[in-house]
Formats: structure tokens, sequence, C-alpha cells
């Protein structure tokens, strides 16, 4: 293949995929635009300038500072005009009659250097003013979206599990991070035009007004009505992409956050192709979102650029027209009353670009707007999730809990119409061992979560030492509880700091006891900095059965009265294992313990097992009558060891 066919090939191949991606995307932006249509874009707007109540006073302190700002730039053609027709009158006199031009002096008023002196003044004041209106204007937008970023934190710490679970970790971050960031610059940046250009519009519509010259007057205000018109035309259109541009934003930051915290698997499975495939097709939409509403915003500024200067050089022609005393076309002749000075048509231009250039900007400014309402909408929806029930304090005040856990006639779905657990009644006595098994979707891991509260029962009652867990606050009730997961957590930080994780006040000597507890001290004291060891993020630098050991620790030094495994060994070696196991043998002692196991042979000396299947308690006994009664935990049992997997397990 000749090098010119083969580039032909490889443009034809990007253009094909060019293609591809836009076709699936121009689908996909079809079944979503209902999903990220504005809802209530009035309403957020509302809501959004509700935010700056509590800091009413600084706003009315920039509101006087843009006042300030745009009353110079408002009188100071006024100002200039009178310089001009001065300066014209004095060359007149001079050409006429001989006479000396004179600039007068600072103090004279009238004079040149008088005027030129109070223009300076003025400019020198709208300096400082401007200067103030940024410095307190950006507090403003800090503050507010310090305290909205609080919010959304406070937020996330009350919705239910079932939020993270319906929501990537992406969108979250996401929403939280670039929405507010959006909003934050937006904030700043529009928030002070808008009212400068506000003032300015009405400002100069006064100045012109106040010449008398009402035709000139009627041609400059002609730019209105139309950009009002265009600006309402392309904002509503506008607004839709921006907030598909942010639903994508999110959707990137979600999928690399998902890939390279993942890379290990990523790389192991070779799927770092495909990865890149759909980061390319993610990118791709975002791009094509982001240029969609960047060029309808875009389409604004050209053709108000257009309207303006066409209008200026009417304002020109009109201004000469009044300056020489005869209309351009008619020839009819214009009062001397109604004629204009050189200074006064000067000043009259100038209030009409203070006028339209307002109106100008509006595009750039109806670019911002939209996209901060469309990251503002994101950020209310989230303040606006569903929060978990309100914590009912009865008995929180309850002492001496014996630990003893009953589950009557539990019943929980995750979706209404797929059933999962139903009529689950369990008793664990004070300082037993429980084990739960069942096949994978069997209700295992649910049965904790209710236990926790980290979702509730749709009917029935958990009981803890009798009393309801809903009558106790959930940090209340999460204080009885330790838990060891299968998927281990550790934080950025030391060792020391992550076993002590939720036990502020921890002693040094009660973390070093309970590390030897968990049977990881050892290994500790073999480190260069021992428990200051710092942990790199997701512990990353350790074994994934050293991770273990060390959040057993965390549950030892914890004292929890009521111990939950959830295949806590399942991620280390045999040895391990067995070290592991010796270590919650002592940590289970007198303690009510629910361990879900799926590597049976670890349960084997379980005060009782509950066999579960479908939602359901199927067999209840311990390892040996369980074996006896040859059923289905028999059946589960056998197949780890003969590899077979019985006729009825899911």
């Amino acid at each position: 293949m000749s090098r010119k066919n083969k580039v032909k090939t490889e443009d034809e191949m990007m253009y094909s995929d060019e293609m591809r991606l836009e076709a699936k995307y121009s689908s996909y932006n079809k079944r979503s635009s209902n999903k990220n249509q504005v809802k209530d874009a009035k309403g957020t707007f509302r809501r959004f300038i509700l935010l700056l109540k509590p800091y009413s006073v600084s706003v009315i302190f920039v509101l006087i500072c843009s006042i300030g700002v745009t009353l110079v730039d408002v009188v100071s053609p006024d100002f200039m005009a009178n310089v001009i027709d001065t300066l014209q009158t004095s060359i007149e006199n001079f050409a006429n009659n001989g006479t000396p031009i004179s600039f007068g002096s600072v103090a004279q008023k009238g004079t040149v250097w008088y005027e030129l002196f109070l223009i300076g003044l003025l400019y020198v004041g709208q300096s400082i003013l401007t200067f103030l209106q940024q410095f307190v204007g950006a507090g403003i937008s800090q503050k507010l979206v310090f305290n909205l970023r609080k919010d959304a934190n406070e937020k996330l710490s009350r919705v239910p599990l079932s939020y993270f679970d319906n929501n990537t970790k992406g969108e979250i971050i996401s929403k939280v991070v670039n929405d507010i960031d959006n909003v934050s610059g937006s904030l700043q940046s529009t928030f002070i035009s808008v009212i400068t250009a506000a003032i300015k519009v009405v400002g100069s519509l006064y100045m012109m007004l106040r010449t008398g010259n009402f035709v000139m007057t009627l041609v400059a205000i002609i730019l209105v009505p139309v950009s009002g018109l265009l600006s309402y035309k392309v904002s509503r259109i506008s607004k839709k992409w921006f907030k598909k541009y942010w639903a994508s934003m999110g959707a990137l930051t979600g999928h690399v956050e998902e890939m390279f915290t993942g890379h290990n698997i990523v790389r192991i499975f070779n799927h770092e192709k495909q990865s890149i495939k759909e980061f390319k097709e993610i990118n791709y939409n975002l791009k094509h979102n982001s240029f969609v509403a960047n060029m309808i915003s875009g389409i604004l500024n050209p053709v108000l650029t257009l309207i303006s200067n066409v209008n200026y050089v009417l304002l020109c022609i009109f201004g000469g027209c009044y300056y020489i005393g005869t209309w351009f076309l008619s020839g009819r002749k214009i009062p001397v009353g109604n004629r204009m000075g050189l200074g006064s048509i000067q000043a009259f231009l100038s209030y009409s670009s203070n006028f339209s250039s307002p109106i100008l900007s509006i595009s750039s400014m109806i670019n911002s707007i939209q996209s901060s309402l469309a990251s503002a909408e994101r950020v209310f929806a989230l303040l606006d999730e569903k929060e978990m029930s309100k914590d009912d304090t009865t008995n929180d005040n309850k002492e001496n809990l014996n630990s003893e856990v009953k589950f009557e006639n539990v019943s929980f779905r995750y979706l209404p119409d797929k059933p999962l657990i139903e009529n689950f009644n369990l008793t664990a006595e004070p300082g037993e061992t429980v084990a739960i098994v069942g096949p994978t979707g069997a209700g295992k891991t649910t049965i904790v979560n209710l236990l926790m509260r980290f979702y509730e029962v749709d009917s029935g009652a958990i009981l803890l030492d009798g009393v309801d867990i809903r009558t106790m606050s959930r940090d209340k009730l999460r204080e009885n509880f330790g838990m060891v997961l299968q998927d281990t957590w550790l934080f950025k930080g030391t060792i020391k700091e992550n076993i002590s994780y939720g036990c502020d006040g921890a002693t040094d000597e009660q973390i070093i006891e309970a590390a030897k507890v968990a049977n990881i001290h050892d290994y500790i004291m073999t480190m260069k900095k021992g428990y200051d060891t710092e942990i790199t993020e997701d512990g990353t630098n350790l074994s994934q059965g050293q991770r273990q050991l060390i959040t057993i620790a965390r549950a030892v030094l914890r004292n929890p009265k009521v111990l939950i495994l959830d295949e806590a060994t399942s991620s280390v070696d045999t040895r391990t294992e067995i070290l592991i196991q010796e270590a919650m043998d002592k940590l289970m002692e007198n303690r009510t313990a629910f361990v879900i196991a799926h590597r049976l042979t670890t349960i084997k000396n379980a005060d009782k097992i509950i066999v579960m299947r479908k939602g359901r308690i199927v067999e209840t006994g311990n390892h040996e009558s369980l074996m006896k009664e040859n059923g289905f935990y028999a059946s589960l049992y056998n197949s780890q060891y003969t590899g077979g997997i019985p006729e009825d397990a899911e």
C-alpha cells in the first residue's frame, strides 16, 4: 500500500469513527433530552438569589460601589463634552479673531484644566470603588460556595444508602466539586456584571433623554427589543444543552475515577483498549454538548454586534445632520436651537455606547448564567434528595445492654415489585455466634444492612435487648456494633490513625493491644516508622491480608457488644486465616456475633447456623446437626470439596 493510500485510509477511519460517535450520541441526546430538560429555571433562579440573603449587607455595599462605578461612566462624557466644546470655541476664536487659545487653570470653573481635573478625580474614585466592588463580591461568592459545599457534604451524610447505590461516585463528586465550582466562578464574574449592566443602561438612557434629543435617543434604544427577544430565545435553548454538558462532565468524572481506582483490574483483564474506547465516547459526548451549548450562546454576540454597528452608523449620520443643521436626504434645515455641538455629539455617542455595551455583552452573560443555573439545579437536586427518616432517641439512654438481637417478622424489598426478605424471624442470644450462609443473592448481607439501619425494614421489627432499634438514634445504635467487611477500606494516614478510626481518645497502649489481638503487631514493628507508617490512598502499600488485619484491629479496639463479620477472612492466605480465626475466637467471647461466610469451614464452630435461600430461613442448627440432615446446607458444604453445585441452588 502506498503512503498516500495509507494516509487516506487512516483519514477515512478517523472520519468513520467521528461519524459513528456523532450518530451514537445524536440518538443518545434524543433519548436523554427529557432527562436533561430544565424542570424549573425560574424556581432555580429564585432559589439561587435567596442564597444571597445572609449576605444582604455585603450585597448592598457591592450595589453602592457598582452604582458609583457606573455613574462615572455615565457622567464622564458630559465633562468631556465641556472640554471639547471649550476647545472648539477657543479654536474658532483663534481662527476668526486671532485670540490665543487658553486652557485656563484648575481653580477656574469652566476651563479645560478644571474639567480635566474633575475627570481625573472621577476616574481615581472609580478605580477605588472597582477594587472594593471586586473584593467584597469575591468574598460573597466564596462564602456562598463554602456554605453550599458544606450543605452538600452534610446532606450526603443524611441520605440513605440507596442514594449511593443508584449514583456513581464520579457523579456525586462532580456535583460537589465541578458544579459548585462553576456556580462560584459564574457568581463572581456575572453577579457584578449584571448589576453594573443594569445601572449603566438606566443611567445612560437618562443622560440621553436629558439632552432633549428624542430622535437620536429613539434610534439608540431600537437595539433593546431586538436584543431582548433574541436573548430570550437563545437562553431557552442553551440552558438545556448546558444541563447536558454538566451531566456529561459527571459521567466523565465517574469513568476516570472508576478506571484509575481499579487500574490493576483493568490491566489484568486487558481492558485498556475498551476503557480508552469508553473514555473517547464519553469525552466525545462532553465535547459535543459543550460545543452545541457554547455555539448557541455564541450566536448572540455577532448578531448583536452587527445590530450595534448599524445603530452606531445611524447615530453618526443623525449627529452629523444636527451639527451641520441640515437633514441628510431632504436638505431641510434644522432649527438652531435643536442643533448640537461636537462635544454634545461625542457625549451622546458615549452615552449610546454605554447603553449598548451591556446589551452586547449579554451573550457572554447568558452563557455564564445558563451554565451556572444548570450547575445550581444539579446541586439543588442533591440538596433536595430524600433523607433518612428522622432519628427517634427515645431509648438512647438505655444502659446495660446484653446484646440479644431478635428479628420479628421482618420484610424488606429493595424494589417494590421484587420481594427479598419476607417474614424473617431470628433470635441471637447474648454471647451466641450466629453464622448466616446461603447462595449469592439469598439476602445475607441485607440482614446486616437492616441490622445497622443502612436500610429501614418495610414491616416487622428488629430488637436489641427488647428495644426496637428504630427508637434509637443511628449513632447510638452503631456504637454497639463492630464490623469487619470483606472489602477492606483504609484511609490515607498512619497505621495508628487507621486502627483508632472512630475511637477518639484511644491510647497508644490500647492501639498496640488491639493490633496484637489481630496478629498484625509484629509486622507493624518490622516497618521503619512502626505505627506512624503512612498508608497510601486505599492502602496500596500493604498487602490485602495486611489491610484486612488492620481493619480487624480497628474492630477489636472498638470493643463492641455485637460483632459482624462479613467474609472477614476471605482475602487472606490459609496461615493468616488461622491467626485471624484465633483472634476472632477471642474477640467473640461473651459477644453476640453474626458471621456471614461462603467458606463454610470457617463457621463449623458457630453456635447456630442459619441457612438462607431467597430471603427465607430454610434450615437452622449447628454444623453437625445440619450435616446429619443431609439437606441444603450439606449439599452446599459438600460442593466446596467435590466441586459440584446443588441442583436447587440459585
